[in-house]
């Protein structure tokens, strides 16, 4: 699994550094070779039947080997390749290294490259290039809860994109601008964008972009309660991807129409696509997407009580959140815990773990999640005969979702009854949930 991961990453690097030493004829510096050894001895070391090493410890040690080697090509371009290269060259090879380092979860150096590839457009005056990076910034910072940042730098991206006749990667940015409304709770915001990026998509005959519309119109289907109207808007998204080949799509897919079975109540449908989804994760390194594909697993684990599975499966997401320092899913995650320890009787930590999850999305401003949040959090204290808390809890979450204009929102009502027993007279509470 590691080695594949770790393969397609330094081929892309041996490529990038081949093509730059190509292009402008430089000799071999040595930067290659040490490239082409570590291929090799990490393919080697993915074999390996040590029992003793796990494959999640040798895919960690590959990514520091990569890591190291990727700045180890950086410090070779900078301070032999690139006196001799002109500015465009310089630009390219820096666009694309920052893109290895985004895809390795490493932000802070990915910004960092984006940053100077970008002052470079800007002295070229490639104002095409210059949105694709800026399409690339915005997506960092919206990955990092950073919305503000995201939405300026992205529909500055747009008017570049448009203004020079890059009308596919613009569409891409408009799509970008919607997820943006959708993760803010602006539902109604994203649906009138996405479908706005969808026209866009469908003069330009752009395969890729319809799938990733339809893709996000399923997510937010989904979040309304309409299943069938979001397993459409998936499998269309699937049947696009596949068709051109898209295997970051194909697996974002997958792992949608297995949250779509999830909430169906079919987990064997849903663990089906979820391990489909992290084959091509693995295969092609999508470790953001891993993350996400691992927390909706541990949420799986839970539903069929499997809580030991879940606690495993929430700690492999949650190395994968703090390395990309991804609020929304680490969020996630720390409420997931919450109802680990909750189910395992640890009340106190588990009510810990939902007050920090509640500040985690506020300070974030993630509605949906918070919302969540309140209503997980309010049943918990219904089992601890809180009641007066659950209600409060419980109409700060109904609030919320009728703010964000979600069909089928949840409906919880708090029915006070009596129960006799041999020792005392019981508060009972019922909760009825319409959706999540």
């Amino acid at each position: 699994m590691s080695g594949k991961i770790i393969y397609t990453y330094l081929s892309r690097m041996a490529e990038i550094i081949k093509k730059s030493t190509s292009e402008s004829r430089l000799p071999n510096d040595g930067s290659i070779d040490a490239v082409a050894k570590t291929i090799t001895k990490l393919n080697l070391l993915s074999h390996l039947p040590d029992k003793n090493i796990s494959d999640h410890d040798v895919e960690n040690d590959s990514l520091d080997k990569v890591s190291y080697y990727i700045d180890l090509a950086l410090t070779t371009f900078q301070n032999i390749n690139a006196p001799l290269l002109d500015s465009a060259q310089k630009m390219n090879f820096i666009f694309a290294l920052s893109k290895t380092y985004e895809d390795l979860g490493n932000y802070a150096a990915a910004i960092s490259n984006y940053q100077t590839a970008l002052n470079q457009c800007k002295s070229l005056q490639s104002h095409a290039m210059q949105g694709k990076i800026m399409f690339r910034l915005g997506c960092i910072y919206s990955e990092r809860g950073e919305w503000k940042a995201a939405q300026e730098i992205l529909k500055m991206a747009v008017s570049l994109l448009e203004t020079t006749g890059k009308h596919s990667d613009a569409a891409l940015t408009k799509i970008e601008l919607a997820k943006i409304a959708h993760r803010k709770g602006e539902y109604q915001d994203a649906k009138q964008l996405f479908e706005q990026a969808l026209e866009a998509t469908d003069r330009i005959s752009d395969t890729q972009s319809r799938a990733v519309v339809s893709n996000h119109l399923g997510i937010i289907r989904r979040m309304q309660g309409d299943f069938d109207m979001a397993y459409t808007h998936f499998h269309a998204a699937l049947i696009g991807f596949q068709s051109i080949q898209d295997l970051h799509g194909t697996a974002e897919s997958m792992n949608n129409l297995g949250l779509v079975h999830l909430r169906n109540n079919e987990p064997s449908k849903a663990i089906d696509y979820f391990e489909k989804a992290l084959q091509f994760c693995q295969m092609i390194g999508n470790f953001p997407l891993m993350a996400f594909v691992y927390s909706n697993k541990a949420e799986l684990y839970m539903k069929t009580g499997d809580y030991p599975m879940a606690s495993n499966t929430c700690s492999r997401a949650l190395e994968y959140f703090v390395q990309l320092r991804n609020p929304i899913g680490i969020s996630k995650i720390n409420m997931m815990f919450a109802k680990i320890f909750w189910h395992s009787g640890d009340w106190k930590i588990a009510e810990a773990c939902y007050k920090e999850s509640m500040t985690l999305y506020t300070n974030f401003t993630i509605p949906l999640g918070l919302a969540n949040c309140f209503t997980e959090y309010a049943k918990m204290l219904v089992e601890l005969d809180r009641a007066d808390e659950a209600n409060k809890y419980f109409n700060k979450a109904n609030k919320i979702f009728k703010k964000l204009k979600i069909n089928n929102q949840t409906k919880i009502q708090l029915v006070k009854k009596t129960r006799r027993t041999k020792h005392k007279t019981e508060k009972v509470i019922a909760i009825t949930n319409g959706a999540e």
